[in-house]
């Protein structure tokens, strides 16, 4: 038992400098922020996606084409499959400052839960405070570009995490239903559809089956609702990829935006960009079922999340979201969670790289490095220094969809922590 004790007390201690060293995160990534966006590009977009849904949704109400709204003084209309709009009537209802509130609200909350959901399992295999964790880790997930950009714009990407992250409970607890956040948020908007591919692939065939299904009848209700609006968006608003703006932006964070930037200004190579494609959906759905067939189903679904967002034609700074449970896997192997390897790996080894990781994806999404060489790709400024730092997402989210470990499973963990050491002499096998 001595054993044992000391190394609980060891793993309280650890525990409580990781602690620590996140309250001082918090603090300088708070100067960092200001510094950042106060000083270089202000949080608040004046919630302009909102506008664009809620002007969307009241043009409908009124009996015209969904697809043919376009907000006034822009190009930009509504793009996401006909479900979406249904989903989004509440916003139609009083006032633009009404459907603000309700969205900003609403965001929060999932922002609240499913960063409970993240840091909760850490936490308690280390006997932190829950909710002092979840207390310095919101403010932390709040900093980052994806969550920022997402409330600035008025965005939904919160809301849809909060649908996919409730499966991956789901999954891990063997709920009949899991699969349904899944196939709701693909029906909302494409891109979640990959998690389909991913509950195939890791074998989990009821669950594919669920989220398939749900997301069939969703697109089958839109159907009914509105049979002209579904042929439009199936037929050809979603090959209209000019709808959701120029994927040379600097805030298309893409494969395909990469690649725009690099040859403008004439057109991305689409045979190259195919290529590129395959590579990161064969390479990201192959760890991910791997992660999961090792029990670490965050990881699985993180790393398709980051795949599904190097893969769509345009992937604004909103949309990447699963770099925030990235960060999350990374700091529990930091502070002292084993990967789930066969080899055995030396812990310090694995703490140093992994908090080194946190700091470099922390630093970049929080301190929005993309904005700092806006423009440089384009126009041949600076380098290569400019290219990297223009396009530092895709690369990070690259690096992170090739490298980041699946964890040891709960139990595993603590038998490596707690188990005594081998009797003097013996040497392991």
């Amino acid at each position: 038992m001595v054993p044992q004790v000391a190394a609980a007390r060891a793993t309280r201690r650890r525990g409580g400098t990781a602690l620590l060293v996140l309250a001082v995160c918090c603090v300088a990534v708070g100067a960092g922020f200001f510094l950042t966006h106060v000083l270089v590009r202000p949080p608040w977009h004046h919630t302009f996606d909102l506008r664009v849904y809620r002007g969307a949704v009241r043009w409908w109400l009124q009996g015209r084409p969904l697809y043919a709204f376009i907000r006034p003084h822009t190009s930009l209309g509504f793009t996401y499959p006909p479900f979406a709009v249904l989903c989004l009537l509440p916003l139609a209802l009083g006032t633009e400052t009404t459907a603000t509130v309700l969205i900003t609200l609403a965001s929060s909350a999932a922002l609240l839960i499913t960063t409970a959901w993240l840091v909760a399992p850490p936490a308690r295999r280390r006997g932190w405070p829950v909710g002092f964790a979840v207390a310095l880790a919101v403010p932390l997930a709040l900093v980052l570009d994806p969550v920022r950009e997402t409330l600035g714009w008025g965005q939904v990407g919160l809301l849809l995490a909060l649908l996919v992250l409730a499966d991956v409970r789901a999954l891990q607890r063997g709920r009949r239903w899991a699969g349904m956040g899944i196939g709701l948020a693909a029906a909302i908007k494409l891109t979640p559809a990959l998690f389909v591919v991913y509950l195939l692939v890791s074998g989990r065939w009821r669950p594919a089956a669920v989220a398939a299904g749900t997301a069939l009848g969703a697109t089958s209700l839109a159907l009914v609702v509105d049979p002209g609006a579904s042929v439009t968006y199936w037929t050809t608003a979603l090959w209209q990829t000019g709808r959701v703006g120029d994927p040379v932006k600097t805030n298309n964070q893409s494969i395909l935006g990469l690649l725009a930037r690099l040859a403008a200004p004439r057109p991305p190579d689409r045979v190259v960009w195919a290529l590129l494609v395959a590579a990161v959906l064969a390479v990201g759905l192959w760890r991910a079922a791997r992660a999961a067939r090792r029990g670490d189903e965050l990881a699985g679904i993180t790393i398709t999340g980051l795949a599904a967002c190097l893969v769509t034609p345009v992937a604004w700074t909103h949309h990447l979201y699963w770099v925030v449970p990235a960060v999350v896997v990374l700091a529990d192997l930091a502070t002292g969670t084993p990967p789930a390897t066969h080899r055995r790996l030396p812990a310090r080894a694995v703490a140093v790289t992994a908090g080194a990781a946190v700091a470099a994806v922390g630093a970049a999404f929080g301190l929005s490095v993309i904005w700092y060489f806006a423009g440089d790709t384009v126009h041949g400024r600076d380098g290569l220094a400019g290219v990297l730092g223009e396009n530092a997402y895709p690369l990070i989210m690259a690096a992170l969809l090739v490298a980041l470990p699946a964890r040891a499973p709960a139990a595993s963990s603590a038998a490596r922590t707690t188990a005594p050491p081998p009797p003097g002499g013996s040497s392991p096998r």
